[in-house]
């Protein structure tokens, strides 16, 4: 797996896991806000939330089951606590949310050639490279397959912040 980055990543706790995502996916990190429940959807939606208005299904990867080798959302539980952020990411025509903990900017990162899978790792399908802060291991995420199984669309996916500047295609 290729850990090659191309710019600042936000890393973050996913359960007792730390991954990351490109820092021009990320539109916003805030604290935890109030989420409302969707009746009927899958255990790993949150709800939805506002975001500028806007609402935003959110993500709670600690219990999407596909995400994991061990075939168990519980094994991603880990350690950590409930999640703190909410990181909110422009990913092609949509925003999306993700619920996760102890959210840094990272830039100085080494690859890790450790790799070591297991008991509540990230499947590596998931998984553009890891790599090292320190004496962290960062799970960079592969946006385009995490955000496409967890069923969201992205037709032409693009960073949100590719957007700002483009002329309106209505000549308004």
């Amino acid at each position: 797996m290729s850990a090659a980055t191309d710019g600042p990543l936000l890393a973050f706790e996913v359960g007792a896991v730390r991954a990351a995502l490109p820092l021009r996916l990320v539109r916003e990190v805030v604290d935890c806000p109030p989420i409302v429940p969707v009746p009927g959807s899958h255990p790993h939606v949150a709800g939805v939330t506002l975001s500028g208005g806007i609402a935003v299904p959110v993500y709670d990867l600690r219990r999407f089951p596909t995400f994991w080798e061990a075939r168990s959302a519980a094994a991603s539980m880990g350690r950590a606590g409930q999640p703190r952020h909410l990181i909110v990411v422009g990913y092609g025509e949509v925003l999306v949310a993700l619920l996760g903990a102890q959210a840094d900017l990272v830039d100085r990162l080494e690859p890790d050639l450790s790799e070591a899978a297991g008991e509540g790792a990230i499947r590596r399908e998931f998984i553009r490279g890891m790599l090292k802060s320190g004496a962290l291991s960062i799970a960079l995420l592969d946006s385009e397959r995490l955000f496409a199984s967890l069923g969201v669309p992205a037709d032409g996916f693009r960073s949100a912040r590719e957007d700002e500047g483009e002329e309106d295609p209505a000549g308004r």
